[in-house]
């Protein structure tokens, strides 16, 4: 199964930043419905953590955990599939994968080519399963994407003694693969008395091109259309972030400019700012890596790091990141110093999130 990034190569479970999720312990007719805290990022980080060390069982028992209390989640039943096949338990594949493509999952080509599933691909009830799915796929015809304008949103936080004739420093934030403004905007009430001005914008597509419509989850690539469509898709986040920037610039007194990603987020993040080094001052990235340099997939270029060397980088990672190793960003920080980059790097004690504290450092870096 396939981690639903842009572009790097690893091969391993999709790990979406959570926090809480709400969960029905049990739904009995004339009885009241109990709902109890279920965390949804610690399970998906043990189901990848299981997955990637071949524990597939362990992998499969926090996968349905997760699946219990949001039983329409796609992404966690295509996994829990995944992890059956592994097992060799062909009907359970079957019955998941299912589950899947009924709430939502559109990765036909994906399911073809995963391996994950070729333990049990010659099984008859799995066979019966697939040529359903695909008949369904015949049915519904392509999908495609066409250019077209359109308002995009934005969320916008204040310091809570705002002045409107002082200038405050100005921190965008681009949220992970899976999250929204909302949720993203949030992230603010982290930093003790911020003096900040802060903006959450929201990525445009939704979770992945291969889930239908059921979540507020966004994510900003599509990686699956070709290289002219998937690099024209991402100069447009490019000049959507440049517009925010300038719109908020332009509304409120601003000193300077930084930009935040988380996950995905940082990619687009990073890749912005150091195209961008007359604008940005700096970019902060939470648990992110790097597009691929002049990569044919990739609109960051070898001049754009030459020419971003103004930029001020502040890169931190979990140790214990399952989503994207914390050599991902120790090989960042090499090639950053190596070409002179002021680049202060941190490493947490954690996972695949945002500290507190480690943001509440990001901040007093940006003013010093």
């Amino acid at each position: 199964m396939k981690k639903y990034t842009h572009h790097i190569s690893q091969i391993f479970i999709i790990t979406l930043l959570g926090s809480m999720i709400l969960g029905c312990s049990s739904i009995q007719e004339g009885k009241s419905l109990v709902f109890k805290e279920v965390n949804r990022a610690k399970l998906l980080n043990d189901a990848a953590r299981a997955y990637n060390a071949g524990d597939f069982a362990e992998a499969a028992k926090h996968y349905n955990k997760i699946l219990v209390h949001n039983q329409d989640d796609a992404i966690v039943a295509y996994n829990l599939a995944c992890c059956y096949a592994l097992q060799g338990n062909a009907e359970q594949a079957a019955r998941f994968v299912t589950y899947a493509f009924q709430n939502g999952f559109r990765g036909l080509e994906i399911f073809n080519k995963d391996k994950d599933f070729d333990l049990v691909r010659n099984d008859p009830e799995f066979k019966n399963v697939t040529k359903d799915i695909k008949k369904r796929f015949k049915s519904i015809g392509t999908r495609n994407y066409v250019e077209a304008t359109s308002m995009l949103p934005y969320r916008i936080r204040f310091p809570k003694d705002y002045d409107d004739s002082k200038s405050y420093p100005f921190l965008v934030g681009m949220h992970g693969m899976g999250g929204n403004s909302e949720g993203f905007i949030s992230q603010y009430d982290k930093l003790v008395d911020p003096q900040i001005i802060y903006v959450a914008p929201e990525g445009q597509y939704p979770l992945s091109k291969h889930i239908g419509a059921k979540w507020h989850r966004r994510k900003w690539s599509i990686n699956d259309i070709g290289k002219d469509a998937w690099n024209a898709s991402d100069l447009m986040v490019a000049d959507y972030i440049m517009k925010t920037i300038n719109k908020v610039s332009g509304d409120f007194k601003i000193s300077n400019v930084y930009l935040m990603g988380f996950s995905e987020g940082a990619v687009y993040a990073c890749t912005i700012g150091l195209k961008n080094p007359d604008k940005i001052e700096g970019v902060i990235g939470f648990s992110g890596y790097l597009m691929d340099i002049d990569g044919d997939n990739s609109i960051l270029a070898q001049e754009d790091i030459d020419s971003g060397k103004d930029v001020r980088l502040y890169i931190a990672h979990g140790v214990d990141d399952a989503a994207i190793k914390v050599e991902t960003a120790r090989e960042l920080k090499q090639m950053f110093e190596s070409k002179g980059f002021d680049l202060t790097y941190t490493e947490f004690e954690g996972r695949h999130g945002i500290k507190a504290d480690v943001f509440n450092d990001a901040v007093k870096w940006m003013q010093l």
